[in-house]
């Protein structure tokens, strides 16, 4: 194999391993422990000296030019996308009712919601399906799903119900586009709405 050949099939390989990598990063990560939902739902701070930088005209006494004045001023931008976390929580089929194995990672987001670190916020919870079945009865069942886990945070941890927005997507954001069936796009997502 030629040199060139090689390092052109590198580069193509590179750079559409890539692209899978930054939509990997599109999607929340899943969370399964208490620390992790926490790490995934505090906003980071905002880094120092973020602001736009602009250009001042100093107006002199004819003595020597003074230097370009600066100032920060606060970013004049889109606000950053809200903190969310995806997870899995397994249901019976066709239904709404959680499973013993469910409770486990609720329990983790309970432990979370509870904790001094999130305890300020208010949160949306996003049932999604995947894409089998009537478009109208997963958006249904989703949000139905989306109720139970708000229900069961509620009454197993005294998180008040204010503090948990609740909707059902259906399958209208799937995570894996290229197999609308799959089990990763039947999840829920956590969002942390600000206080």
């Amino acid at each position: 194999m030629k040199r060139s050949t090689f390092v052109a099939l590198f580069m193509g390989a590179s750079l559409a391993l890539g692209s899978v990598t930054a939509m990997a990063a599109d999607a929340p990560p899943a969370a399964t422990t208490a620390d992790e939902f926490i790490r995934g739902l505090v906003a980071p701070p905002p880094a120092p000296g973020a602001g736009v930088r602009t250009r001042g005209i100093a107006l002199g006494t004819g003595a020597a030019p003074a230097a370009p004045a600066t100032a920060t001023a606060p970013a004049a931008t889109a606000p950053a996308a809200r903190p969310r976390v995806r997870f899995q929580v397994e249901f019976a089929f066709n239904s709404a009712e959680l499973s013993p194995r469910a409770t486990q990672i609720l329990n983790e987001l309970g432990r979370a919601l509870s904790s001094p670190d999130l305890s300020p916020f208010r949160f949306q919870l996003s049932g999604h399906t995947d894409a089998t079945g009537r478009a109208d009865y997963n958006v249904d069942l989703s949000r139905r799903r989306a109720q139970a886990v708000r229900d069961y945070l509620v009454q197993n941890f005294s998180i008040p119900a204010a503090r948990l927005d609740t909707i059902g997507l259906g399958s209208q954001m799937l995570l894996d586009t290229a197999n609308p069936a799959s089990g990763v796009n039947r999840r829920v997502e956590i969002t942390n709405l600000g206080s």
